[in-house]
């Protein structure tokens, strides 16, 4: 009867309301499944329309931040060079303000989470130690409460995900947390992946970059070319914002700047290093190299180069350019750019790079040498041959010199302006075949001496054929006194047969023997030789030549002819 009795006084569930419990569980797990899918649906939808991984980013970014109704995040990302979080996309009134920042492994909520590799859920920011409030001030934006989600790839920790102030009253909660835990392995893939490509891309591009180095070395043995061309691949291949090549003077004691980049690589020519001065100097004290992380606060930054060229160094790495353990000098690349900094593999790209350059400057340094000896000997040879003729000293010195105007104005290629210039030099060889009672008549010549002064480009031409580096000049000196109209001598060409450096040395001739005194008269002054050189244009001249020509005379005598105006009036 008891046992009845309570059973009575029991209060008993209604089946209809477990029913109405049981349904609502399952309609609300219906509704999160839809809402899981529905968001599964857009992330598949941008990986498949969409390869530009900053694009995506930023639209699984809107995408988490409406599945979690929060009013601003962010996505950040580790930098493996320098281990800090850095922000890859960002949504938010601030989101721009916050890409500025950088964060330490640990430093703030973000920095925790990266560390630890697990998900943060702070109700109450403000009061979390961990929260980095100085962000937050400087940006005028508070975080009231905070979800941080880390970012794996298989065990590695790459980037976490941050959503910060829930637009509804209450703080986030572990449903959230859910829903971001539920694309974030697809956003880990599509990273991971996007790193890796970037990664074997950068590798392929260094590949090249040092196989176009190779090129480079074996295309050319002009020194300034060569330091131009690796200077430009060696900042390209490391993503720098400037670099410089230094070599060691004769004496050993200095660095001097032998190529440098950017507007203000000029004012570098007068700057000496002293070794052992500057993280340029140290490397060549100690033949080792050097990744500096932060210039400016490394006591042995040598600041008198950023005053006098205004550029700020914040980052470098410098190695020294080595030939059989015989240091030539350094080469120094500057500021990774997008605000990166340097690494290891940077450096060791750097040394090999050097290790092939440091030959090739030496090889180039030391064809200079011998070009300069054979310059110097072919200038040695000119001045012994003028000694026959007093009146034309110094005449193959001015005719190069004016040659070589010439050819600048038009534009000419360096390989072009160095034969023009041997040419120029040797010009007037031919005379040594010539009486020295004819070059030394103080009076005017005979037609029969005039004919005998005439021999001299094809006894320079038979001169010049038994040696085998001047076999491209022969021409240019057979021809210079040839005529456009073909009134010259010694073949009687005409227009574009006459050899084009011919056609420039015989207006630079020309103009010389004019603007300098002879037995028969004094120099006319140099505005009358310009004129003299316009009136035969066409004639004498040819007539694109001539305009150059007179251009890059009137610049190099710009003041001579602007003190005579002044004169005159």
């Amino acid at each position: 009867m008891k046992q009845k009795k309570h059973l009575k006084n029991k209060k008993r569930i209604s089946p209809s309301k477990e029913i109405s419990s049981s349904a609502s569980k399952y309609i609300s797990k219906i509704i999160n499944m839809e809402k899981e899918i529905s968001i599964l649906e857009k992330v598949v939808d941008i990986t498949s329309k969409n390869f530009d991984l900053n694009k995506i980013l930023d639209k699984f970014l809107s995408i988490a931040m409406d599945a979690v109704d929060s009013d601003a995040a962010s996505l950040l990302l580790i930098d493996k060079s320098s281990g800090m979080l850095y922000f890859a996309a960002a949504k938010g009134s601030k989101a721009e303000q916050i890409k500025k920042y950088k964060l330490a492994l640990g430093e703030g909520i973000a920095g925790w989470v990266a560390q630890t590799g697990r998900p943060l859920i702070t109700p109450d920011a403000q009061k979390d130690k961990r929260h980095k409030k100085q962000i937050g001030k400087e940006i005028n934006y508070i975080a009231r409460n905070i979800l941080c989600v880390p970012i794996k790839f298989e065990d590695e920790v790459i980037g976490v995900f941050e959503f910060l102030n829930k637009k509804s009253e209450e703080p986030f909660n572990d449903e959230d947390l859910k829903i971001i835990n539920l694309f974030t392995p697809y956003i880990a893939a599509i990273i991971k992946n996007a790193q890796l490509l970037l990664e074997n891309n950068q590798k392929i591009k260094r590949l090249e970059h040092l196989t176009e180095l190779t090129k480079h070395i074996n295309s050319t043995l002009e020194l300034n070319k060569l330091l131009d061309n690796m200077l430009q691949i060696s900042t390209d291949m490391l993503q720098a914002e400037a670099g410089s090549i230094l070599l060691l003077d004769e004496d050993g004691d200095e660095l001097i700047f032998a190529a440098a980049t950017g507007e203000k690589k000029d004012m570098l020519k007068d700057i000496r290093v002293p070794v052992g001065e500057g993280i340029a100097g140290w490397v060549a004290r100690e033949n080792k190299s050097v990744l500096v992380a932060d210039a400016q606060n490394d006591p042995r930054f040598f600041k008198k180069i950023d005053q006098k060229t205004s550029f700020k160094t914040t980052s470098i790495i410098a190695v020294p350019l080595l030939t059989k353990d015989k240091l030539i000098g350094v080469v120094e690349v500057l500021n990774k750019k997008d605000n990166q900094l340097f690494n290891e593999e940077d450096r060791q790209l750097l040394e090999a790079f050097a290790n092939q350059a440091a030959v090739a400057i030496e090889n180039a340094k030391l064809y200079e040498n011998l070009n300069n000896m054979f310059l110097n000997t072919v200038k040695s040879l000119a001045a012994a041959i003028e000694t026959k003729d007093i009146y034309t000293r110094g005449h193959s010195e001015r005719v190069t010199k004016y040659s070589e105007l010439i050819a600048k104005e038009l534009k000419l290629p360096d390989e072009d302006i160095h034969e023009l210039r041997l040419a120029g030099l040797l010009h007037d060889i031919g005379k040594i075949g010539i009486d020295e009672s004819i070059l030394r008549k103080p009076s005017k010549l005979t037609d029969t001496e005039f004919n005998e002064i005439k021999k001299h480009p094809v006894y320079a031409a038979n001169i010049l054929e038994a040696i085998p580096q001047m076999k491209e000049i022969i021409p240019a000196i057979k021809h210079h006194h040839e005529r456009y109209d073909g009134e010259g001598y010694p073949d009687g060409l005409k227009n574009d047969d006459i050899p084009y450096f011919a056609r420039i040395l015989s207006i630079a001739d020309t103009f010389d023997a004019m603007s300098s005194n002879r037995p028969y008269r004094e120099a006319l002054p140099i505005e009358i030789c310009l004129q003299e050189i316009k009136a035969c244009s066409g004639t004498q001249f040819d007539p694109e030549i001539t305009n150059a020509a007179i251009k890059a005379l009137k610049k190099y005598f710009k003041s001579e002819l602007e003190n005579k105006k002044e004169k005159e009036s």
